[in-house]
């Protein structure tokens, strides 16, 4: 395993013991496949094995109909992928493509887990309106600096007593306000480090980026809208986690939930009614949109809670 660097976790497979055992079984004069055997007819044999597989499939697709399953993740350079996969009273596979293969007269039902990032207000909705636009800039910013230059980074850690802040991306809604909450929260403690005498006198405090950076903590408008942001959001972020959490079923939870986190907002900024509306707006245009329907309706009915 060490020479062609074969991952440790392989002896995790299902198949790994099998294999050994099989080889074992041969002898020892058996010899194994050759490179060009296991690219060339080895390889294609096993591709046909893997197309009658699925295509035993298909009659109980047509004779009972189907539920097409889409799983979403992203990957660690934030390249987003989505799964695909056919249920059936037989069992479940995966596909590349989907409604051509399966044949859209056999799809009974379509189940994504991304429902939840669109009841939370239309993420990119709001992502996109102009002041959250400049609030997340100016706070990205803020932590670029930091996280670009050791020293500040490590004077940033002693006064936050080693809390961390994070940065805003361009496109993820949860994400970018849970990191305003935490620079929020670091604000005094920003500022009293930069008017520190180890910040002072420091030779990097000089430097025209790290006047920039400091004229951006100064900048009392963004902290009070970074603030008014983070009130909004709260109640938002609160449904996503009930959408992304795996521990419980969450479509019989996000009517009461998107219903409360709309109540919340609007008691938020009962005096502020201006400041809430395009927020609500959206929330609204997204929720009868697309997930104000009977389903959850019923599942709201039937859940025991409530």
């Amino acid at each position: 395993m060490l020479a062609p660097r074969i991952p440790f976790n392989t002896v995790n497979s299902l198949y790994y013991q099998q294999a050994i055992d099989a080889i074992a079984s041969m002898g020892v004069d058996y010899k194994g496949p050759s490179f060009h055997d296991l690219r060339g007819y080895l390889l294609t044999k096993n591709v046909e094995e893997v197309r009658k597989y699925v295509d035993s499939y298909r009659p109980i697709w047509k004779e009972t109909g189907c539920t097409i399953m889409a799983d979403g993740w992203t990957d660690q350079c934030r390249r987003t992928f989505i799964n695909f996969l056919v249920y059936c009273p037989k069992g479940t596979v995966f596909l590349k493509e989907v409604v051509l293969f399966v044949g859209q007269e056999n799809v009974v039902h379509f189940v994504t887990d991304n429902a939840a990032n669109y009841v939370a207000a239309g993420r990119f909705d709001i992502g996109k309106l102009d002041e959250v636009n400049d609030i997340v800039t100016h706070a990205s910013k803020i932590a670029k600096y930091i996280y670009n230059h050791c020293f500040a980074l490590n004077l940033m850690r002693k006064f936050t007593s080693g809390q961390e802040i994070l940065r805003p991306t361009p496109t993820r809604f949860a994400t970018n306000f849970i990191a305003l909450q935490s620079v929020l929260a670091q604000h005094n403690a920003l500022r009293a480090m930069v008017t520190s005498s180890e910040w002072t006198s420091s030779s990097h405090a000089k430097e025209s980026k790290a006047k920039e950076f400091v004229k951006l903590l100064f900048v009392d408008s963004f902290w009070s809208e970074c603030a008014a942001m983070v009130q909004i959001s709260e109640p938002l972020v609160r449904v996503l986690h009930i959408g992304d959490s795996d521990e419980r079923p969450a479509m019989r939870f996000l009517l009461e939930a998107m219903y409360k986190a709309r109540e919340e907002m609007l008691k938020r900024f009962n005096k502020r009614k201006k400041k809430i509306e395009p927020y609500i707006n959206i929330l609204d245009a997204r929720w009868d949109r697309q997930l104000h329907k009977n389903l959850h309706a019923a599942e709201y009915w039937l859940n025991p809670k409530y």
